[in-house]
C-alpha cells in the first residue's frame, strides 16, 4: 500500500484528515483500520500524526474487490492560540 500512495505535499501544522473507506461487508469497523491507515501516511509523507487536529470519516459499503481508501490532507484552519 505504501508505494501505492500518490506523491503529495503535506500541509503546515496544524492539520486535519479526511478518509473515505469503500469496505465489503457492513461488518468492518471503521476504527480498526485507521490508526494503521494513518501511520503508513505518516512514513510515506514524512509527518507526526500528532499534527492531525480534526479527522472525517465516512464508510461506505461496496462489493467484493470494489474495496478502496480514498484520503485528502489539509491544513486545520481553527486558531489553535486562541483555545482555553
Amino acid at each position: 500500500m505504501f508505494y501505492l500512495l500518490p506523491d503529495f505535499e503535506i500541509p503546515e501544522w496544524p492539520l486535519e484528515i479526511i478518509i473515505n473507506i469503500w469496505f465489503n461487508s457492513k461488518a468492518s469497523d471503521i476504527d480498526n483500520i485507521i490508526k494503521p491507515f494513518l501511520d503508513i501516511l505518516s512514513k510515506k509523507y514524512g509527518f507526526n500524526d500528532n499534527r492531525i487536529y480534526k479527522m472525517y470519516l465516512e464508510k461506505e459499503i461496496v462489493a467484493k474487490w470494489s474495496e478502496y481508501i480514498e484520503f485528502s490532507i489539509r491544513k486545520y484552519k481553527k486558531d489553535l492560540h486562541n483555545l482555553k
